[in-house]
């Protein structure tokens, strides 16, 4: 009998927790779910799992990327939280975890790698990505071509909800932008060397809160194939040692 895959997810601190588990469930019944939480102290946990996503939330607290925000833009900061996150990001990359990032988790995966992000979209220039119903669509993203994102949903573009104030602003080492809304927004983001690193997936969108769950590809591919690479055998997967990732 197979053993049962489990996935960690990141604690939002939210209800929306609930959304994340049921979007995976839908496309894996079988799969369990550890919550991964710095309420819990619980950082043994992500020696027991076989992927983790990075969910949704409060901001990045900005001193984490050397910026003070003297203006006040970032909300809901946990600092806690930031810490233990980024804790469960090192050994996830020590251990060759799959690894999908969802809106705030895109960024925070971003900024353990070095990265910085526009502290405010609207107040930078950009238009406003965080109104409207969050399971609606929101906007269009190109997808760029070459990307593994591209080979994930087999799309050139495609529609989503969009529930997010900040976004990347200078990359994170070893990543690169997959997607881009019409705004110039980067919406996605994967590892630049795929052949040496283990499956990275960082989106700024709701995949789990997009409605038509199964038909669109915004949320069915992304689902699918995180779940796929979580099945397949951790002998199969290769990656750049932690100590080789410059931040």
């Amino acid at each position: 009998m197979a053993t049962k895959k489990r996935i960690g997810i990141t604690d939002t601190l939210k209800p929306s927790l609930k959304h994340y588990m049921d979007w995976l469930a839908h496309f894996d019944p079988d799969i369990e779910i550890a919550f991964l939480s710095h309420l819990r102290n619980n950082l043994r946990d992500v020696d027991n799992v076989d992927g983790v996503v990075l969910t949704g939330g409060g901001d990045v607290d900005p001193l984490f990327f050397d910026n003070e925000d003297s203006v006040g833009h970032a909300k809901e900061i946990n600092h806690s939280r930031d810490e233990f996150e980024f804790y469960v990001i090192e050994k996830a990359l020590e251990r060759e975890l799959p690894i999908l990032g969802i809106c705030r988790g895109m960024q925070v995966m971003n900024v353990f790698l070095g990265g910085t992000l526009v502290l405010d979209l609207p107040s930078a220039g950009y238009n406003d990505h965080s109104t409207g119903d969050k399971y609606q669509v929101a906007h269009r993203v190109e997808v760029l071509p070459g990307t593994l994102l591209g080979a994930i949903t087999g799309e050139n573009a495609f529609d989503v909800n969009s529930s997010h104030h900040q976004a990347i602003e200078r990359m994170g080492s070893g990543l690169m932008a997959s997607a881009m809304s019409p705004d110039g927004v980067i919406e996605a983001a994967e590892w630049l060397m795929k052949d040496r690193t283990s499956y990275l997936n960082l989106v700024q969108w709701h995949p789990e809160r997009m409605q038509n769950l199964g038909e669109t590809p915004a949320s069915r591919a992304i689902a699918e194939r995180f779940l796929e690479t979580v099945n397949q055998s951790t002998t199969n997967r290769t990656t750049i040692p932690l100590h080789l990732i410059e931040k």
